[in-house]
Order: structure tokens, then C-alpha cells, then sequence
């Protein structure tokens, strides 16, 4: 998928879309934005069947990138049906892409069966490596967070708000972490 971009590091936001749901019985509608970040809340909640669910329903809007396979891969794993994790990520990346793939699945796998310092090694690869995705900036933060390190978690969100353009769904939560985490001793 090529995306337009705005600068060499800057891609141009998508166009707004809405995401209706019942909640309480009611009808409501949210941004595609809100609903990502909601997606996220609910991650950190380790509500994972739910955020699954979620960010499964934003893989619908394809000119947000793969940011929700990659994020439902994620949950898939936490939620330990690694069976489907690889699923969003076969549908989200080409033939092309299957190494990464690959990395992806045994890093979230591994993540979540408690060899953690190779997970992380790995997405700091990742990071390095593919500088289109920001979620995976924003779940290496969370990784450096629940491991203790707030100083590496906030580097990694702050280059999630880089990566990603202004108001997008990744960048909001990335804010959100950092507003939560207080300023930076750097």
C-alpha cells in the first residue's frame, strides 16, 4: 500500500471516518481515532479478548496502514491464542513482507510466553528497521513500561508521535502514555 506523504517522515492524515456502536444499549459513534485509542485502553486494561475485537472491526479501514492488524496480532497473543495472532498479519502484509510477518508473530509469541528481553531486542529491530509503522513504537514503550524502564518507554513513544501524523490514532495514544508518565528528566 503507498501512502502520500506530506514529508519524508510526515504521512498525510487519512480521511475522517466513523465507527458506530451500542454502548449501554445506545447508539454512538466514534472517530476512528477515539476507537483506536479506546482499543488501546482496553489492552492496558488486559481486557484482550475486547481490544481484539476492536481494533479487528478498524482493520476495515485500509488507509490507516496495517496499525490495527499489528495491534490485533498483539492482543491475539496476550490473550494466548497464538493460533491467531499470525492471522491479521498474513492479511495486513504482501508476499513481500512475510519475513516481517514472521518477526512480528515470534516477537509478540515470545513476549507473551515470558522470554521478554528477546521480544524486546527484537522490536527494537523492528523499530529501527521499519520506520513507516509507529504502533510498533507505541507497544515497544508499553513493553520498556511493564518491564520498568519509563525512560526508554517514553523515547519510544515520542518517536510514535514522530512516525505517525498529528491526530493519528497511534500518536493519540502515544500522547496519552506520555501525559500519564510525566516529563522527561532528559
Amino acid at each position: 500500500m503507498t501512502e502520500r506523504k506530506m514529508s519524508d517522515t510526515q504521512p498525510l492524515a487519512p480521511a475522517p471516518a466513523v465507527i458506530s456502536s451500542l454502548v449501554g444499549g445506545k447508539p454512538r459513534t466514534f472517530s476512528y481515532e477515539q476507537t483506536f485509542v479506546l482499543g488501546c485502553n482496553l489492552l492496558e486494561k488486559l481486557e484482550m479478548e475486547s481490544a481484539a475485537r476492536l481494533f479487528e472491526q478498524l482493520e476495515r479501514f485500509s488507509d490507516r496502514g496495517p496499525r490495527a492488524f499489528i495491534m490485533q496480532a498483539y492482543c491475539e497473543a496476550a490473550a494466548l491464542h497464538f493460533d491467531r495472532c499470525s492471522k491479521p498479519l498474513v492479511a495486513a502484509f504482501n508476499d513481500e513482507k512475510q519475513k516481517l510477518v514472521l518477526e512480528l508473530h515470534n516477537a509478540f509469541i515470545s513476549y507473551h510466553i515470558g522470554i521478554r528481553s528477546d521480544a524486546i531486542h527484537s522490536m527494537v529491530e523492528l523499530v529501527n528497521k521499519h520506520h513507516d509503522l509507529p504502533s510498533l513504537c507505541l507497544l515497544l514503550g508499553n513493553m520498556y513500561k511493564a518491564s520498568g524502564n519509563l525512560q526508554l518507554a517514553r523515547k519510544c513513544w515520542e518517536l510514535a508521535l514522530k512516525r505517525d501524523w498529528p491526530t493519528g490514532g497511534v500518536a493519540l495514544a502515544a500522547r496519552r502514555h506520555l501525559e500519564s508518565a510525566g516529563s522527561s528528566d532528559s
